[in-house]
């Protein structure tokens, strides 16, 4: 499954004066209208506005076939959530056999929080009337989308084997199926545009609970260890979740090369540290992103300029 993976991705102010005149920077998403698109357009945008960073996304088809050119430096930056950069980094999963050495983390971006979602109109009320439904499935050009469908079906005691595998691509292939008809319920990513506009698309999306198994923490660990179940209260900027609902949470990172320029690195970062209003502007969930938390030690390495700037602002002894 990797082979076909790979070749997927193969085809498919101080620090101003350093940094000045130079080719635009890149951050490498999923494709235009994804979730992580819309990340990469409120980052940029925020480390822009201060600075003489030219930075831009660069859409992939899903965000695992960015790690290879980040790795050799032909991409500046990645968005991948903690599953798939630790799979990458350390050569496990989907890329074992292809480690990519070269990857470094940058900070953290904030918690992913996401459920299944299905139509308000269509009946389904909780994942254990999922059973025998159309469920998106194989996602080949993405290393974690079977992964977390499979971990919140666990978390309701139920399988793959209990519903109807759709056969979808990547995260935006899954929303367009949606969308079509073709499938019963999506991976919904709470408080992005996609998926914002996904409920508009289908006049309302119904964010299902999680966690009705008796041992659901203990299934979600064993699957995702990196993943919980969290409880999420209404909020307005989230129009999906009319009520307390227990979600799945994990963590999203933004990465680069080791071989990165340092002052564009520390760019970025002061971009980000000073940012947020405005890339909450563009994108509700990154109210949840927090400057002063971007540094997690996960067991993976560091751009040493990122160790440098987390050192400096205090989240680093």
């Amino acid at each position: 499954m990797f082979k076909t993976l790979i070749a997927a991705l193969m085809t498919v102010g101080a620090i101003a004066p350093a940094i000045a005149n130079a080719e635009p920077q890149t951050i490498a998403s999923a494709g235009q209208g994804s979730s992580t698109y819309n990340y990469a357009l409120a980052i940029s945008k925020a480390a822009n506005a201060d600075s003489d960073m030219d930075l831009r996304p660069q859409p992939y088809d899903s965000t695992s076939q960015a790690s290879p050119f980040v790795n050799s430096g032909e991409v500046d930056f990645g968005l991948e959530n903690a599953i798939a950069v630790r799979q990458a980094m350390l050569g496990e999963g989907r890329f074992e056999g292809h480690q990519m050495e070269n990857l470094r983390l940058v900070g953290r971006l904030l918690p992913m929080r996401m459920t299944l979602g299905v139509r308000e109109d269509s009946g389904i009320t909780s994942v254990q009337e999922l059973k025998g439904k159309r469920v998106p499935s194989g996602f080949l050009q993405a290393v974690t989308g079977e992964a977390l469908i499979s971990t919140m079906l666990a978390a309701d005691g139920l399988s793959y084997d209990d519903v109807e595998r759709v056969q979808v691509a990547n995260f935006t292939a899954m929303a367009e199926a949606f969308v079509a008809g073709d499938t019963d319920v999506l991976i919904h990513v709470i408080g992005t545009p996609r998926d914002e506009q996904v409920s508009r698309n289908v006049n309302g999306l119904r964010a299902l609970q999680l966690g009705g198994a008796d041992d659901a923490a203990d299934q979600v660990k064993s699957l995702m260890p990196v993943a919980s179940l969290q409880m999420l209260e209404p909020h307005p900027k989230l129009t999906t979740i009319k009520e307390p609902t227990q979600i799945l949470q994990y963590d999203y990172f933004i990465y680069t090369s080791a071989d990165e320029d340092d002052a564009t690195v520390t760019a970025l970062l002061q971009g980000l540290y000073e940012g947020k209003d405005a890339m909450v502007e563009s994108v509700a969930s990154l109210e949840w992103f927090q400057p002063d938390a971007m540094y997690v030690d996960v067991g993976l390495e560091y751009h040493p300029a990122a160790m440098a700037f987390y050192k400096d602002h205090g989240q680093v002894q």
